[in-house]
């Protein structure tokens, strides 16, 4: 068996089976619970919202993509996206090199898709594990490793005040899509942060309270991840077509695939994602609520 790379997690399967598995974000399962009544998310998007993606590293964004173009481009919404680390335990697969290093070369190449999103970016600098996967601190390690840096929570917290988004895209918690722990963390601190913000007891800097309207997980559903023990667990409670116009000419899908072009640094997993892109048309999504759905970012795990 040979170990094939995908994104930022590696999977002991053959190499077809690794791009599934992890270009599958989106892809239909009909045995998983489906919650009905709920607003759909375009009809959100279309009433004007305020979107702030937060993730872990340059190119997560690919995850989001479609609904991001949807908003940017469509309907013209503002878009903020708040990536937590430079992506600099990641390869560089530019046969010039990076310099001077994988996180500038990893933070300019975001700055370029950011820019064809139209979005305002954030980019910290938190630590970031090295490959391989084998090698990674537990994600309570990580997190501990994130909070002596400064307080991801709060960093998050005061994006939110300052942005005052109505809608949040972010991972899910306990696998994160892909299984990489710094996605669930990403996912864990963005909602101690979506919390943080709305709490009028917590002071930061002269900023204003500010409550989130609408959070929203993206999962990973397809069947070949379930079905191989991973995938996210939580429940779906709608699905975005990815297929629909984007205001350019092209779906929302390709705009996706064609965004993810100046992650030249990824060009092996991004090129990936373009090429297996037909997985993906469709987004699984489910609403979250914050305040009682709580997931800690330092809960011990095994």
């Amino acid at each position: 068996m040979s170990m094939q790379k995908f994104g930022s997690i590696i999977f002991n399967i053959p190499a077809v089976l690794a791009v599934l598995t992890l270009g599958v974000l989106l892809q239909s399962c009909a045995s998983v619970q489906v919650h009905e009544g709920e607003k759909p998310i375009d009809d959100v998007l279309a009433e004007g919202a305020r979107v702030m993606w937060i993730a872990a590293h340059p190119d997560d964004e690919c995850f989001s993509g479609p609904l991001l173009a949807r908003a940017s481009l469509q309907y013209h919404d503002p878009v903020y996206m708040l990536v937590l680390t430079h992506g600099d335990g990641g390869q560089c697969n530019l046969e010039e090199g990076c310099e001077p290093d994988v996180a500038t070369v990893r933070g300019e190449e975001m700055k370029k898709v950011a820019r064809l999103y139209h979005a305002e970016l954030q980019i910290e600098k938190f630590f970031n594990a090295p490959l391989p996967v084998e090698s990674f601190p537990k994600r309570h390690e990580i997190a501990e490793i994130w909070k002596k840096h400064k307080d991801p929570a709060l960093v998050c917290a005061e994006a939110i005040r300052k942005f005052r988004p109505t809608v949040v895209l972010t991972f899910g918690p306990n696998f994160g899509a892909t299984g990489h722990p710094e996605h669930q963390l990403a996912s864990r601190f963005a909602l101690a942060g979506i919390r943080m913000a709305a709490d009028p007891d917590v002071q930061i800097g002269d900023s204003d309270i500010h409550l989130v309207s609408r959070v929203y997980y993206l999962l990973n559903k397809h069947w070949l991840p379930r079905m191989l023990g991973g995938g996210d667990p939580e429940p779906y409670s709608q699905i975005f077509d990815t297929t629909v116009d984007c205001g350019n000419g092209m779906s929302c899908l390709d705009t996706m695939a064609e965004f993810t072009k100046p992650h030249r640094t990824q060009a092996k997993d991004m090129g990936a994602v373009r090429k297996f892109r037909g997985l993906l048309k469709k987004l699984y999504v489910y609403e979250v609520n914050p305040f009682t759905e709580i997931t800690d970012p330092y809960e011990p795990v095994e």
